[in-house]
């Protein structure tokens, strides 16, 4: 098992994406920590992957409060002694046009889909360059490449975790703690089945595979980012998208 008695952080753990991740380390040996809000699906979660003989453990947080992640992260440290691998899931969008958006959405955007992995970066590296080792995994999009007119200031934030991946890959590196990131197209989720046709058939269009990627697929890029495997790649943004941006 490639990351047995590892301990996990996966955050958004509870559904979806972050699901699968946490599925799938489990599946590799893994002490996987499901962090969500959704106190019941998280507990959920961490019970079916304990029914397959893996191990989880879920715990609620609320991961716009900052002192709430500086807490949970000490707990973890404290139970476990240790913190190896983080994978920073937590997103949210929804597709409005730019100019019937306002400044409360765009701090709400910018807040959970950047500010939420800075947060968790900055409580979970400490105790991984006191232990001199750490993989660390975001989750960003190819919207941070692409326009998105119905989503810009998801693609701004999605933008900021590439860029910080890169610099904290840099400053890292050093401690034997490597950083790099997913890019990921259209996930067949329910968050993507709340979104109408018009919006996301365009994307699907330009997409060489002609399909939408299912969890399973970007969790298998989260697993080689934080494998021995990937030894030797840091900053980098890995995007699985089916070709989409090929075309």
């Amino acid at each position: 098992m490639k990351f047995k008695d590892k301990v996990t952080i996966v955050t958004g753990g509870a559904c979806g994406l972050g699901r699968a991740i946490a599925q799938c380390f489990a599946k590799e040996g893994a002490l996987v920590i499901i962090l969500d809000k959704a106190e019941e699906e998280a507990g959920n979660a961490a019970r079916e992957i304990e029914s397959q003989g893996g191990k989880a453990v879920a715990l609620k947080v609320d991961a716009t409060q900052g002192q709430e992640v500086i807490n949970i992260v000490a707990k973890i440290a404290e139970k476990w002694g240790r913190i190896d691998i983080l994978v920073n899931n937590i997103g949210w969008n929804e597709c409005i046009s730019f100019l019937e958006t306002d400044e409360a959405l765009w701090r709400t955007s910018l807040d959970i889909n950047l500010l939420v992995p800075m947060r968790f970066c900055h409580a979970v590296l400490p105790y991984m360059v006191k232990q001199q080792y750490g993989r660390v995994v975001n989750i960003a999009s190819i919207a941070a490449r692409q326009p998105r007119p119905m989503a810009v200031t998801y693609s701004a934030a999605k933008a900021g975790v590439v860029a910080i991946t890169r610099s904290l890959a840099v400053a890292m590196a050093p401690y034997n703690i490597r950083v790099n990131c997913i890019a990921p197209a259209l996930i067949e989720t329910e968050l993507l089945r709340q979104n109408t046709p018009e919006l996301i058939g365009p994307i699907l269009k330009q997409t060489a595979l002609g399909r939408y990627c299912q969890p399973e697929e970007i969790a298998a890029a989260v697993l080689f980012f934080a494998s021995d495997e990937a030894s030797y790649i840091v900053g980098q943004s890995l995007h699985v998208d089916g070709g989409n941006c090929m075309l």
